[in-house]
């Protein structure tokens, strides 16, 4: 079996958390699901960066890095970690590709905007059932985008 490359793991991390988040939303158990809601995000935009946004595990130095990287045309190095700001990131890479849907949906809202992953340290932080709803919702069509575009070979 060949090694796994950094772009596969968080396609499979992406899927993995997404399905703790449904069956922890389905038992009430709304802070652990929020979280793994977004984790799952967070993979799934790592994965497309990687497969889709020549971004690369290797970081500023040249050294073997734990996020993903990418350069811009003018030689800027950008390093893609956590939520939110990676779903702003992917967003501005994607401008300028006509009928991204993925660009479409990144740009049209921000149910990730307040989330931490320091959250996950709180005695039980409080989440209203709106901002639940929402990123519930926009990680359904995130991980669906990723899933599409790992069929297809692009992004939608």
């Amino acid at each position: 079996m060949p090694p796994s490359s950094a772009q596969d793991d968080y396609a499979h991390a992406a899927l993995r958390h997404y399905r703790d988040a449904v069956y922890l939303h389905d038992d009430k158990r709304l802070p652990n699901a929020d979280h793994h809601y977004g984790f799952a995000v967070e993979c799934a935009l790592k994965s497309l960066l990687l497969r889709y946004l020549n971004a690369t595990m290797i970081d500023a130095r040249g050294r073997p890095s734990h996020y993903p990287w990418t350069v811009d045309t003018g030689g800027n190095h950008t390093r893609h970690g956590h939520l939110p700001g990676i779903w702003s990131d992917v967003a501005t890479l994607l401008r300028g590709r006509t009928g991204s849907t993925l660009g479409a949906v990144l740009t049209s809202s921000a149910p990730f905007a307040s989330w931490d992953v320091a959250d996950r340290y709180l005695k039980a932080p409080s989440l209203s059932t709106t901002i639940m709803t929402q990123r519930k919702a926009a990680a359904t069509q995130i991980l669906t985008l990723h899933q599409q575009a790992l069929i297809t070979g692009a992004i939608q």
